[in-house]
C-alpha cells in the first residue's frame, strides 16, 4: 500500500469519527429539546401559580408586614449589642415562667375583673377619708390591701437586689429617666454608657437644660448647643463615657458631625456603616454600648431619630 493510500485511509477514519461525534451531539440536542418541550407547559403552570401566590400575598398585606418586621429587626440590631442578646437568652426561661404564671386561669380572672372595673370607673362612687376607713372594714378590701402590700414588698425586695447588683438598675434608669442619663454623662464609670436606642420621644424643653462644668447639656446627656462643640470637649465627653478615642473613633465622629451639618439629622448606625468604611461589628467594637447614641453624644450632636 502506498503512502497516499495510507493517508487517505487515516483521513477517512477521522472523518468517520467526526461524523459519529456530530451525530451523537445532534441526538443529545434532540433529546434536550424534547425534554424542554415537555417541561415548558409545566414551568408555565408553575410560574402562573407562583405569580398568583405572590399577588395574593401582597393583597393580604403579608409583604408589608414582612417589610415592617424587617424594619423592627433593623432597629433591634441598632439598639442592642450581642451581649444584650446573650443576657436576654439567659433570662428567657424566667420570662416564660412569669408569662405562664400570669396566664393561669385564676390570674386572668382577677385581671379581667380589674379591667372591667376600670372600664366602668366613671360609675364608681367617690370616697373621702371617712369612706375609705369605713370601706377598709370589708373583708375583701382588707384581703386586697394585704395582697397589694405583699406585692409592693416583693417589688421593693427586687429593686434592692437589683441595686446591689448595679448594672441592671443603671440601665433601667438610663432608659426611663432623662436626669439619670444626664448624671451618667458626668460620671467617669464605664457602666454609665448604658443608654440605648428605642422609640422616639419628644425633645426636652429648653427649661430642663442642665449645666455640667459650665457646659450646657439636655437632660438626656446631649450637648445643648452643637455649635459649641470642640475636639477637646469631644475628648472629655468620650472619657466620661469610658471610650478611649483613636483615629478610627475620630473617623466616625467627624463623619457624624459633617453629616449632621449637611442634613440637620444625626446619623444612625445604618447610615454610618453605609457611608464610611466601617462595619456594624467594627462600630460596636469602637462604641460598645448603643453606638448611634454614643457617637452623637461625643460628637456633640442631637440623638439620632428613634433613640430614647
Amino acid at each position: 500500500m502506498s503512502a497516499i493510500d495510507s493517508t487517505q485511509d487515516t483521513v477517512l477514519a477521522r472523518l468517520a469519527s467526526i461524523e459519529a461525534g456530530v451525530a451523537s451531539m445532534l441526538e443529545r440536542q434532540r433529546r434536550q429539546d424534547e425534554m424542554l418541550d415537555e417541561l415548558r407547559p409545566m414551568m408555565s403552570v408553575a410560574m402562573r401559580s407562583v405569580t398568583q401566590r405572590l399577588d395574593e400575598f401582597e393583597r393580604k398585606g403579608h409583604a408589608e408586614f414582612l417589610r415592617e418586621l424587617s424594619a423592627v429587626g433593623q432597629r433591634v440590631l441598632e439598639s442592642y449589642s450581642a451581649d444584650d442578646v446573650r443576657q436576654f437568652g439567659d433570662a428567657i426561661i424566667g420570662i416564660l415562667d412569669t408569662v405562664r404564671a400570669m396566664t393561669q386561669p385564676e390570674v386572668l380572672s382577677v385581671l379581667g375583673e380589674a379591667a372591667g372595673t376600670l372600664a366602668h370607673a366613671e360609675k364608681a362612687e367617690a370616697l373621702g377619708l371617712v369612706g375609705m376607713v369605713r370601706a377598709s372594714g370589708n373583708t375583701d378590701v382588707q384581703r386586697g390591701m394585704g395582697v397589694l402590700m405583699e406585692l409592693l414588698k416583693k417589688v421593693g425586695q427586687g429593686a434592692s437586689a437589683a441595686r446591689r447588683s448595679g448594672a441592671p438598675v443603671k440601665r433601667l434608669e438610663a432608659r426611663i429617666s432623662p436626669r439619670a442619663t444626664a448624671g451618667a454623662l458626668a460620671s467617669t464609670a464605664p457602666k454609665s454608657r448604658a443608654a440605648a436606642c428605642g422609640t422616639m420621644k419628644a425633645a426636652a424643653p429648653a427649661a430642663e437644660v442642665v449645666s455640667i462644668d459650665g457646659v450646657a447639656f439636655t437632660p438626656d446627656g446631649h450637648l445643648a448647643d452643637p455649635s459649641a462643640w470642640t475636639r477637646p470637649l469631644g475628648e472629655r465627653l468620650a472619657a466620661t463615657l469610658g471610650v478611649q478615642l483613636t483615629e478610627a473613633h475620630w473617623k466616625v465622629l467627624e463623619f457624624a458631625r459633617k453629616d449632621w451639618e449637611a442634613t440637620g439629622s444625626a446619623p444612625n448606625i445604618r447610615r454610618i456603616t453605609t457611608s464610611i468604611d466601617v462595619t456594624t461589628k467594627e462600630l460596636y467594637a469602637l462604641f460598645p454600648k448603643a453606638p448611634g447614641r454614643t457617637v452623637a453624644k461625643i460628637a456633640g450632636i442631637p440623638k439620632p431619630a428613634g433613640c430614647l
